[in-house]
């Protein structure tokens, strides 16, 4: 199971210029897409912003949503549960990020996926968010890209 960053999922609902290949790679993804909780919100608020910024064309936020959440109800994503052991292992790896020679300034929601990820034990990571891909180095998860 490969767990899916918003940041990497939002660019197979909306354009932007590494779309394609992101959405290739979604096709092409041989293990079960995880996802966790975060995610109907964060993609849900990423669309609105989104719209707000002229990125995408006015009125298209809530259908684009609203397929996430089709998508999500069908089971086109494994979506991982809550778990106090998604938590430890979000708090766990923001004190290695930190004790890095460079420390990685994780963001809160950034430690929550992987957390999930981790507790999951997914066997790596898609994303676009360089801050995600520094610490899933720390956290010895594979980063996926196209």
């Amino acid at each position: 199971m490969i767990y899916w960053d918003t940041s990497a999922l939002l660019k197979t609902y909306a354009e932007e210029t590494d779309s394609p290949a992101f959405r290739r790679l979604l096709i092409e993804q041989a293990n079960a897409v995880a996802i966790s909780p975060l995610h109907r919100t964060e993609m849900f608020f990423a669309l609105h912003l989104k719209e707000q910024r002229g990125e995408i064309e006015p009125g298209y936020a809530t259908g684009l949503a609203a397929q996430f959440d089709v998508d999500v109800a069908s089971r086109r994503y494994r979506l991982l549960p809550e778990s106090a052991a998604a938590e430890r292992e979000s708090r766990r790896l923001l004190v290695k990020c930190l004790a890095q020679p460079v420390p990685v300034m994780l963001r809160t929601l950034d430690g929550l996926h992987l957390g999930a990820a981790l507790a999951a034990r997914c066997r790596g990571l898609v994303t676009g968010d360089k801050r995600m891909k520094d610490g899933a180095a720390v956290a010895g998860l594979p980063v996926f890209a196209p």
